[in-house]
């Protein structure tokens, strides 16, 4: 049976302050990797629309020239209702009209898809097609993770 080598006490602090640097230094190394790429990811954009069709059967036009420009920036759409499916809870909503929930990738992949020349151009097909009361958008906060 060999025996493992004694180190005498002069040579084991320094070994073991080393050893404990090279760790914290690792340790320190990758928290700061996981949170710089928790950084990168921005938070998605949601967009509020409340629109009416004015006429319906005018509006692929608009859709076969803005789909693929909001696709491209990560669109989801997560609900539409019409005004006889919404229910305010509180105040009075105005219009008689819907409403359609969308989720983007985030807000610059919104901003670069809303002003962008070519859906600027797209736009001007829904004219006299839909009227729209309004369009909001707002900045997701990052949800807190489930403890689950």
């Amino acid at each position: 049976m060999s025996r493992r080598p004694r180190f005498p006490r002069s040579v084991k602090t320094p070994l073991v302050l080393a050893t404990a640097v090279l760790l914290a230094f690792a340790i320190g190394f990758a928290t700061a990797r996981s949170t710089n790429a928790a950084e990168e990811v921005a938070p998605p954009a949601y967009m509020v629309v409340s629109s009416k069709l004015i006429k319906p059967d005018a509006i692929a036009a608009y859709r076969e020239a803005a789909g693929p420009l909001a696709n491209a920036a990560g669109l989801e759409v997560l609900a539409r209702a019409t005004h006889e499916q919404l229910l305010a809870l509180e105040g009075e909503f105005p219009f008689q009209d819907g409403i359609t929930i969308e989720r983007f990738r985030s807000m610059k992949d919104l901003k670069d898809f809303w002003y962008s020349d070519a859906y600027q151009e797209a736009k001007k097909l829904r004219e006299g097609v839909a009227q729209i009361n309004f369009i909001v958008a707002f900045e997701g906060a990052p949800l807190p993770e489930s403890s689950d």
